[in-house]
């Protein structure tokens, strides 16, 4: 159609993806050779805290249903939840 614009998919999971600034806290385990770190900051300074493993569907793809508003992704696995509010500048 002319004039329009062209479509681009974007997988819902990546409304979930927390952009890490720093990692912090302990490490508590590693999950597929990654480090699962007790605590992130995001770019903003929201701190997040290890919440578990993402709900995943039977097919493999991660449950973005069941993740909670203040939750979000890291490592496209790993659950953290929102800990407090952003720091101030």
């Amino acid at each position: 159609m002319p004039g329009s614009m062209p479509h681009q998919i974007v997988s819902p999971r990546a409304f979930f993806d927390i952009d890490v600034g720093r990692r912090e806290g302990d490490i508590l385990g590693h999950f597929h050779g990654r480090a699962i770190y007790e605590q992130i900051r995001d770019r903003a300074g929201v701190r997040f805290a290890f919440f578990g493993l993402a709900p995943v569907l039977p097919d493999g793809r991660v449950d973005t249903a069941a993740i909670g508003p203040d939750q979000g992704l890291v490592d496209g696995t790993l659950l953290y939840v929102r800990q407090g509010r952003s720091r101030t500048a």
